[in-house]
């Protein structure tokens, strides 16, 4: 990479003081930047670092006048630097172009302008996929499904029949999407398995990570709304619904037929029991097991979860339990 810091401004906005001219050929941390690089600082409490920083330039929220160096000043400075970090990703890593001559295409298969398909992809009948699609090597896209514009498939990912994937999608590596749900009857003691007839609809501007798998509804839908991001190693059960703008992080544990509302955050290591309903705006800790229904805006943590408040006290007691245990067996002593 080579940009002027004039042209960084260019991109991401805000005010050059200093230098316009200074050439940037890399991009850093600010406790790694070396001469070259550009950095950011969040705040106040990272000047130090901005200080000590071996960076050419900084971006920041305000202009520091004892930073003897070139800076842009914006009033998101992390924001502005995922910017131009969006620059630089789509220089470094340039989609792979045009269809390869291993790729199985099926029947009516509908193939838009601009779609990448790489080696040893297997895209069945009646598949119908958008403009400027990328879909990485080894992926499997099931008939009849359909993939938005501008989505991003990688290696290995496995999309079964009839899933409607939506615009600006990424799926990362080794992800399955439409697989059977887990449904069994109890017949004299067997197992009997339950088709799951249902599909998958994933909506626009989602980001699913790797290894993650997402079933297919019994019957109906299982439903990822707009702009929900889920981490690796994630279970999405089947008829789960999942409202627009929530995140899922890394071993995320969904049973079926939950309903997780807008702008929920479970962190890393949940279990969500199977038909409990998550409200809006809810916050689930991490390592959490939820075993019922969350109100709108809960802070919970715990297993069981629980409202957030009482679960440190709960914390805080436990860790006195041997102190508390001593003093009763003295207590017992003295009263004998």
């Amino acid at each position: 990479m080579k940009f002027t810091l004039n042209e960084i401004q260019s991109i991401i906005g805000g005010k050059v003081v200093g230098n316009g001219d200074i050439c940037i050929t890399g991009i850093a941390s600010v406790e790694v930047a070396k001469e070259g690089d550009i950095t950011f600082i969040k705040n106040d409490t990272l000047a130090p670092q901005a200080l000590a920083s071996q960076a050419s330039a900084i971006i920041l929220h305000r202009e520091m006048q004892t930073l003897k160096k070139p800076q842009i000043v914006i009033e998101n400075p992390y924001l502005a630097f995922t910017k131009f970090m969006e620059v630089v990703a789509k220089e470094r890593y340039m989609r792979p172009t045009g269809i390869h001559p291993t790729a199985v295409i099926g029947k009516a298969a509908v193939i838009g302008n601009g779609v990448s398909i790489g080696a040893h992809v297997t895209i069945e009948d009646n598949v119908r996929i958008g403009n400027s699609v990328t879909i990485y090597p080894n992926t499997f896209i099931g008939k009849e499904s359909r993939l938005g514009d501008n989505t991003i498939i990688y290696a290995n990912v496995s999309i079964r029949e009839n899933s409607i994937i939506g615009k600006r999608v990424i799926i990362h590596c080794n992800s399955v999407i439409g697989d059977d749900g887990f449904g069994y009857l109890q017949i004299e003691k067997r197992h009997v398995k339950i088709p799951q007839i249902g599909i998958v609809e994933i909506g626009d501007d989602v980001e699913i990570g790797a290894m993650v798998t997402v079933c297919r509804a019994a019957l109906d839908k299982t439903i990822i709304g707009n702009g929900v991001k889920i981490d690796n190693h994630s279970h999405i059960a089947h008829n789960v619904t999942i409202g627009d703008n929530s995140m899922l992080i890394a071993y995320a544990k969904i049973a079926g037929s939950t309903k997780i509302g807008k702008h929920v955050l479970i962190a890393e290591d949940v279990g969500v029991t199977d038909h409990a309903a998550i409200g809006d705006n809810c916050i689930i800790g991490g390592g959490s097991n939820v075993y019922k229904s969350l109100e709108a805006g809960s802070v919970v943590w715990g297993s069981p979860a629980k409202p957030i408040t009482e679960e440190k006290r709960i914390q805080i007691l436990i860790k006195k339990l041997p102190e508390i245990y001593n003093t009763m067996k003295r207590l017992a002593k003295i009263s004998q």
